[in-house]
């Protein structure tokens, strides 16, 4: 693998969620510490699994992987977090002011921009504190879904631009810690922007939107001088598959879409992995991951098949009717249909004459604009945050529940 030749301290793995960059990188891990680095591997996502790849408890504390030498695990937990950084800030001088005074304090250091701040203050300090970190030669990022990921490592930057000219860092703490916070976050710029010490790993499916995704991702930080970027493309259909339709129409469409690469990463360092048989779970499958699948995934014996439910989509349309004014939350595991599903059911209300605006609500991604195009379908479906980028058809949603528009019978 081309990303893990003389890999830097920091390397961070980033793209659409459900891609595998948890795999990948708990992979990543585990290969260089068998050839006897020192690793830390830490999470910046909140809704973080590394504990489950693992097998064991992985928490907001510095934690060893069982039968991995060298290895060790940290999942920054945002509210753990909060109450570290206000610690901080409060333990030096309680006792020295009065308690009306704390209480204020306390009070402004508990709102959502001490939250971002807290897990922040954390990531930099993995980035900068030489002294608590020191002993690993690699500390590997796990980082968010995309946007969450971006918008983290533009933080420094943004930091110490607000900083130098005077903003209001009210949530960052007492006013006597601020030059020592400027600098902390200068040196996490420059490490950041310092290819022998940070690298991208850009880890998409050979799907259109995930690679248009890490384009989005590279151009961004490209522009604050992130340049030292590798391409992983995740989960390609191998040929001893079998040449049955469906494989072979699923290698033609990733053929194609390899085949459309976006020209901003095309030239980039790029590595392929195949289409794992099973879930990368447990040290036996991260050791081989980097090896070809020659095995299927084993069934257990005797194992039955669950019941699960079997209804179409315009049931759940159906039901929402029913319920009246409401509000619908899509949730679930990143890169497991969230925004599709959310995207039909909206244009399914809509398409169904409601007086009420059916409101598509979602984090500021990429993937919004895509389906921005519903607007010209049904005008009653309200898109925020609606991103200004080239929308595309409604084709595809309609085409995922069939006639979605008519009641279930």
């Amino acid at each position: 693998m081309r990303y893990v030749e003389n890999a830097p301290r920091f390397p961070f793995f980033t793209g659409k969620g459900g891609v595998g960059k948890t795999s990948v990188a708990c992979a990543t891990a585990v290969e260089l510490a068998s050839h006897g680095r020192r690793v830390l591997l830490v999470s910046t996502d909140p809704a973080s699994n590394l504990g489950q790849v693992f097998g064991i408890t992985i928490g907001n504390l510095v934690t060893m992987i069982p039968s991995v030498p060298g290895l060790a695990g940290l999942e920054i937990d945002p509210e753990q977090a909060v109450e570290a950084y206000r610690e901080r800030i409060i333990a030096p001088i309680r006792g020295l002011l009065p308690e009306m005074e704390i209480a204020g304090i306390t009070e402004g250091l508990s709102g959502s921009c001490t939250t971002e701040i807290a897990s922040f203050d954390e990531f930099t300090r993995l980035l900068t504190d030489d002294s608590e970190y020191a002993d690993y030669d690699h500390v590997i990022f796990d980082t968010a879904p995309t946007g969450h990921t971006i918008r983290l490592l533009q933080l420094p930057g943004s930091w110490t631009e607000f900083l130098s000219t005077g903003g209001d860092a009210s949530c960052l703490g007492p006013l006597a810690g601020l030059e020592k916070q400027r600098a902390t976050y200068a040196a996490a710029v420059a490490t950041l922007t310092d290819p022998a010490r940070t690298r991208l790993v850009l880890v998409a499916r050979p799907q259109p939107s995930a690679l248009t995704e890490i384009e989005r991702t590279f151009s961004e930080l490209t522009a604050i001088g992130m340049t030292h970027a590798f391409v992983v493309i995740n989960g390609v259909l191998p040929d001893r598959a079998g040449d049955e339709p469906i494989a072979s129409a699923v290698r033609a469409r990733e053929a194609a879409a390899l085949s459309a690469v976006p020209a901003t990463i095309a030239d980039l360092p790029r590595d392929v992995l195949e289409l794992k048989a099973g879930n990368v779970v447990g040290l036996d499958a991260l050791r081989a991951f980097f090896g070809p699948d020659r095995a299927a995934a084993p069934a257990a014996d005797g194992a039955a098949v669950p019941d699960l439910p079997d209804a179409p989509l315009a049931a759940l349309v159906d039901e929402i009717e029913r319920d009246g004014r409401c509000l619908v939350m899509c949730m679930g595991k990143g890169g497991v249909g969230k925004t599709t599903i959310a995207a039909a059911l909206a244009l399914a209300l809509a398409q169904r004459g409601h007086e009420e605006s059916a409101f598509l609500r979602t984090r500021a991604r990429y993937e919004i604009a895509q389906i921005a195009h519903v607007r010209a379908l049904a005008d009653r479906v309200a898109i925020v945050p609606l991103l200004a980028e080239e929308p595309i058809g409604v084709t595809r949603l309609s085409a995922l529940t069939g006639a979605i528009s008519q009641p279930a019978a």
